[in-house]
């Protein structure tokens, strides 16, 4: 009987062997199907590719044991190569972020930094890799969202919520995750005319008034796109700042169509803002209990209400240092309900950013 049940147990461990290892070729195989993918002539082609690296992604997920170590040992071979294959990049990469362990971010990051930004890949699924790997604030990552993301429109289709996050969307996600070094790089890119208008319209969600001396300028444009922007920009993130810059303005040069646009604005503006702090009912312990909340949560503010934060009497510097953290925590959450929750963080900066304490 004993002979019997050991030669039993023999064949089921030969059997799951055999089985691994069938497995282990399996995937071995679809890994090889993927680097041998040729550069993709046109969105046609991109897309049928697609198909081809979604119908892998089931595979290895239907067999995610088997495949989370060969595509580690397949993607770290493949960055030593002088000319690695894309498609294998970025979906290797895309799956480790996805299912992989805490150690495997590091090699998602080395895998983004390989990145061709002119390779003909998926838009959705770069953005996926590129704002896992914002999460690291490697800078060397700004260079490449630029040319991916601020000089090309990219959209993610949301399906499951019937949307999308927009072009400016995505760029806010992926630039807000680096905090104020991101808002200086977009600041710089001020600089190019071929960006002014989408750098703009990320301010407005990632910036500060630290960015007010690049902005101001751009109210002497007489492009009526790029003055409303600024002009947007300097009121809703430019804090005392951006509204001295406003109210310094002239109407003598600009055109009857930035007069008409500014001229309502501009004495709203000239009413000096009504101090909030104070009127809160909370105590401060309690207004430190919901910034807690918010701080953990990536900054949802469900059940939270703005307004006993924006009233309350903890000092000025405290809670524009714990906001800003909130709101760059937010930027992690890749959906139209944290860029939601993002602007009310930053119209809570922007208000508190009037206190005098």
């Amino acid at each position: 009987m004993k002979r019997i049940l050991a030669v039993v147990l023999a064949s089921a461990a030969w059997s799951a062997h055999a089985g691994d290892a069938a497995t282990d070729a399996a995937v071995s195989g679809r890994i090889s199907q993927i680097r041998a993918m040729p550069p993709a002539a046109n969105a046609a082609a991109a897309g049928a590719q697609r198909r081809e690296l979604d119908a892998a992604w089931r595979f290895f997920g239907d067999y995610r044991d088997n495949a989370l170590p060969l595509l580690r040992r397949e993607l770290v071979a493949e960055l030593r190569a002088s000319r690695p294959s894309q498609p294998l990049l970025l979906d290797a990469a895309c799956f480790l972020v996805a299912y992989g362990a805490e150690a495997d971010k590091p090699l998602a990051v080395q895998a983004a930094l390989a990145i061709n930004p002119d390779a003909a890949l998926d838009g959705p699924q770069l953005f996926r890799l590129m704002h896992a790997a914002a999460a690291s604030q490697d800078a060397r990552l700004l260079p490449l969202i630029d040319r991916i993301f601020l000089r090309k429109s990219v959209t993610i289709p949301l399906p499951q919520q019937g949307s999308m996050i927009d072009e400016t969307g995505v760029r806010a996600l992926l630039y807000g995750r680096f905090g104020a070094a991101g808002e200086r790089h977009l600041v710089a890119q001020l600089r190019d005319p071929a960006l002014v208008k989408p750098v703009l319209d990320v301010l407005q969600i990632v910036g500060s008034p630290a960015s007010v001396p690049a902005v101001e300028p751009l109210l002497q444009s007489a492009d009526m796109e790029t003055f409303t922007r600024a002009v947007n920009f300097l009121v809703r993130s430019g804090g005392p700042q951006g509204r001295q810059a406003l109210l310094a303005l002239k109407p003598q040069g600009l055109s009857k169509e930035a007069v008409a646009f500014f001229a309502p604005m501009r004495q709203q503006l000239a009413q000096q803002p009504a101090p909030q702090a104070g009127k809160g009912a909370l105590a401060d312990a309690e207004v430190r209990r919901l910034l807690d909340a918010l701080e953990t949560s990536g900054g949802r503010y469900q059940g939270i209400d703005p307004s006993a934060i924006v009233q309350s009497r903890l000092p000025k510097q405290e809670l524009l240092e714990r906001l800003t953290r909130i709101r760059e925590r937010s930027f992690g959450r890749a959906t139209n309900e944290a860029l939601a929750d993002i602007d009310t963080t930053s119209a809570l900066l922007n208000a508190i950013s009037y206190r005098h304490q």
